[in-house]
C-alpha cells in the first residue's frame, strides 16, 4: 500500500509539472498529448493492473480507480487515451493465450508497445455492426468498428466480432490502412471532430473480408458478455466524472481566492463537500459486494451529474472568458459532456436522467410505478389512501460516534456486549441524545403541557411532503430565513401548498454534514450561522396552510442566530413534525413525495432520532 501511495505522489507531480501547464494544448494537439502518454510509459505507469511478473504495477483496483481519477483532474485528453491502453492490458492479462501475452504484456508499462480497443459496438441493440465467420485456421471479420480511439499513438487495438452464436471474439488488429494477401482489408475515416480530446483521434474502422488468425484471438465471450460485464463494472469510469468534478474546483477555489466573493467560497464549499460525499459513497459500494445494481447505476449518475454541474459553476465563475476555446473552464465543461456519455449503457442513460430530472414537479416514473406498487393506507393528509411510488429513498444520515453535535449533547457510544466467535451472536449497546442525528422534536421539549413523542398516533408519521430549495440564497447569506414571499413565489410555481403536508427546506446544509465546523459554522463567539424558517414564514404556513410540520437539513428548522427557537415553538404547539438534519433532500421532487417517520416510542421522549424514507410517485 505504501508503494502505491507513492506511485500516486509520483503520478501527481508528473502531472502538475507537465501536464497542466499544456492541458489546454494537450486537448487538440496529438503531439502534445502523445508527448504527455510517453511520459507515463517513461514512469512505468502504463500497466497498472497487469501481474509483476508480466512487468506491470499489479495494483489495487482502489488505487486504479484513485490514479483515473488523479489524471482526468489535470487532462481529459490523458485520461482517455491511456484508459484505453491499460484496457487493453486488462484483457491480455485475462486471456489464455500465453504467446500473445508473452509478445506484448511486458512491453506496455513502459508504452514500448501501445494498444488501443473497439469493442463498444457490442452493447448496440439490433444487427451486430461488427460480425466474425468461423473459417479453416481463424475468423473472417466484416463490419465496422465506430468508436477506436487512438490512430497514430496505437501500432494496434484488440477488436471484438459478433459470432453467428451471439457470442464475441477478441483479437488483435493492426491501427492503420492495411491490405492483406488474403484480399482482406482495414480502412480507417479521418478523426472524428469531438466537443473535446480531439487530439485522441478517435476514428471508425471498417473491415473487409480481415482474417483473423487463431494466433492473433485474444479470448472468446459468451453471448451477453458485455452486459454482465458493464454490470460488474459500472462503478470503474464514475472516477474520470470524479476527476473531472475534481478539476471544475479547482478552477473555483482559483477564482474564490482572486475575486474573494463569499457566494464563490460558499459555491466552492458545498460543490467540495457533496463532491467528499459522493466519493466515499462510491469507495463504500466498491468495498460493498452485495449492493444492488440500482444503488451503483444511482452513485454513477450522481458523479456524472456533479461533473457536469461543478464545470458549469467553473464557467459561471469565470464569466465571458469561459466561451473562449482555449479556457480552462471551458474545456473542463466540454471533458464533462464526453465524461457524461464514456461507456455509456441504457441502464446508465436511465440513471443518468433519472438524476437530472429530480427536481422537477413531475419524476419519471419507473417499471415499479407503471405496476402500480402500493402502500398500505398513508396519512391523514391523505385522507387514507394508497401511495403509489416508483423509488425510496433515505432521508436519514447514518449514526456513528463522529456525526456533528450540537455543543452540550450526549455523545454517540457504541458497546460491544455479545461477539460471534464467544457468544454464538453479534450485539451492540448504544447511547446518545434524544435530538442527535437526525431526529424528530416532540412538544415537550419546548412546552410544559406538550405530549412526548411516544404519544404521537401511527398515522399522523405518514405524512405528504413538498420540497422549498433556497440554497440559492442561503449561498449568499449564511443566516437565510425563509420568507413568505419565498413561498408566494414557490406557489406560483408549483401550486398552493396542501393542508396536512410537512414542508421541507432544502438549504444545501446537508452536503457540509461530514464537516463539522462548517455544519455548524461557528465564529470564535461560539454564534453558529446556518440558514432555517423565517418566524413569519412559519406562522404562515402553520395559520394560512395548515400544515402538518417541517423539516430541513440543517442542525435547526431555526435559523442559528436564532436562539428563542420560535419556529420549533410555534409548530410544536400541537403535535405536530419537526424533522432536523436530514439529507438527500436534493432527489426529492417539489411535491409528490410521501415520508414515512420511524420514530423510537421513548416514554415522554422530548424527541427521537428517526429513520425518514420518502416515497417517490
Amino acid at each position: 500500500m505504501k508503494d502505491h501511495h507513492s506511485l500516486l505522489d509520483t503520478a501527481k507531480s508528473y502531472l502538475l509539472k507537465e501536464v497542466v501547464p499544456l492541458a489546454n494544448e494537450i486537448d487538440c494537439n496529438p503531439t502534445a498529448l502523445f508527448q504527455a502518454l510517453r511520459g507515463f510509459g517513461e514512469l512505468g505507469m502504463l500497466a497498472l493492473l497487469v501481474p509483476r511478473q508480466w512487468g506491470g504495477q499489479e495494483v489495487s483496483e482502489q488505487t486504479y480507480g484513485s490514479f483515473q481519477e488523479l489524471v482526468a483532474r489535470y487532462s481529459g485528453a490523458l485520461a482517455f487515451l491511456q484508459t484505453q491502453h491499460q484496457s487493453a492490458a486488462g484483457m491480455l492479462v485475462a486471456s489464455s493465450n500465453s504467446s500473445l501475452q508473452e509478445k506484448y504484456l511486458p512491453r506496455m508499462s513502459n508504452g514500448e508497445v501501445l494498444l488501443g480497443v473497439g469493442f463498444s459496438q457490442l452493447r448496440r441493440e439490433g444487427d451486430p455492426l461488427t460480425v466474425a465467420i468461423p473459417i479453416p485456421g481463424g475468423y473472417q471479420l466484416n463490419g465496422v468498428v465506430p468508436w477506436v480511439t487512438g490512430q497514430g499513438f496505437f501500432s494496434e487495438f484488440i477488436v471484438a466480432a459478433t459470432l453467428p452464436d451471439g457470442g464475441a471474439v477478441f483479437g488483435v488488429v493492426p491501427l492503420r490502412e492495411t491490405r492483406q494477401e488474403s484480399g482482406g482489408a482495414m480502412t480507417l475515416s479521418s478523426a472524428a471532430q469531438l466537443a473535446a480530446m480531439t487530439s485522441t483521434n478517435t476514428v471508425t474502422a471498417s473491415l473487409k473480408n480481415w482474417f483473423l488468425p487463431t494466433e492473433s484471438v485474444v479470448f472468446m465471450k459468451p453471448a451477453g458478455w458485455i452486459h454482465e460485464n458493464d454490470k460488474k463494472n459500472v462503478l470503474r469510469a464514475t472516477f474520470l466524472a470524479t476527476g473531472c468534478a475534481f478539476a471544475g474546483l479547482d478552477i473555483l477555489e482559483s477564482v474564490a481566492r482572486t475575486k474573494s466573493l463569499s457566494f464563490i467560497t460558499n459555491a466552492f464549499d458545498s460543490l467540495q463537500q457533496e463532491l467528499r460525499n459522493c466519493r466515499t459513497a462510491v469507495e463504500e459500494a466498491q468495498n460493498n459486494s452485495g449492493l444492488e445494481l440500482s444503488e451503483r447505476l444511482e452513485l454513477r449518475a450522481w458523479a456524472i451529474d456533479l461533473a457536469g454541474r461543478i464545470a458549469h459553476a467553473a464557467v459561471t465563475v469565470s464569466s465571458g472568458a469561459a466561451l473562449h476555446s482555449s479556457h480552462d473552464a471551458q474545456r473542463v465543461y466540454r471533458e464533462a459532456l464526453v465524461f457524461t456519455v464514456t461507456g455509456q449503457t441504457r441502464a446508465v442513460m436511465e440513471a443518468t436522467l433519472l438524476r437530472l430530472i429530480s427536481r422537477n414537479l413531475t419524476p419519471n416514473p419507473s417499471p415499479l410505478a407503471e405496476r402500480g406498487v402500493n402502500l398500505p393506507p398513508a396519512s391523514s393528509g391523505n385522507k387514507g389512501g394508497s401511495i403509489t411510488y416508483s423509488r425510496v429513498i433515505h432521508l436519514s444520515h447514518v449514526i456513528n460516534p463522529d456525526i456533528p453535535q450540537w455543543q452540550g449533547d450526549p455523545p454517540v457510544e457504541f458497546e460491544t456486549v455479545a461477539e460471534l466467535h464467544k457468544d454464538g451472536y453479534y450485539l451492540r449497546r448504544f447511547s446518545m441524545g434524544e435530538h442527535s442525528a437526525t431526529h424528530i422534536n416532540a412538544p415537550n421539549s419546548f412546552h410544559l403541557d406538550g405530549v412526548g413523542i411516544d404519544e404521537y398516533p401511527a398515522q399522523s408519521l405518514v405524512v405528504p411532503a413538498v420540497v422549498i430549495d433556497i440554497r440559492e440564497q442561503a449561498l449568499g447569506n449564511s443566516d437565510y430565513a425563509l420568507t413568505v414571499a419565498d413561498i408566494l413565489a414557490w406557489e406560483e410555481q408549483y401550486g398552493e401548498i396542501p393542508p396536512g403536508c410537512v414542508v421541507l427546506l432544502y438549504t444545501g446544509w446537508q452536503e457540509k454534514w461530514l464537516d463539522k465546523n462548517a455544519f455548524f459554522n461557528q465564529d470564535a463567539q461560539g454564534s453558529m450561522y446556518f440558514p432555517g424558517f423565517g418566524n413569519d414564514a412559519t406562522r404562515f404556513l402553520v395559520e394560512e396552510r395548515q400544515i402538518a410540520g417541517v423539516g430541513i437539513d440543517t442542525h435547526g428548522v431555526d435559523s442559528g442566530q436564532d436562539t428563542t427557537f420560535a419556529t420549533n415553538r410555534l409548530v410544536l404547539q400541537k403535535p405536530r413534525i419537526v424533522l432536523e438534519n436530514l439529507t438527500n433532500l436534493d432527489q426529492l421532487p417539489p411535491t409528490g413525495a410521501t415520508l414515512v417517520i420511524g420514530v423510537l416510542r421513548l416514554q415522554g421522549g422530548s424527541g427521537s432520532p428517526v429513520g425518514v424514507l420518502a416515497f417517490l410517485p
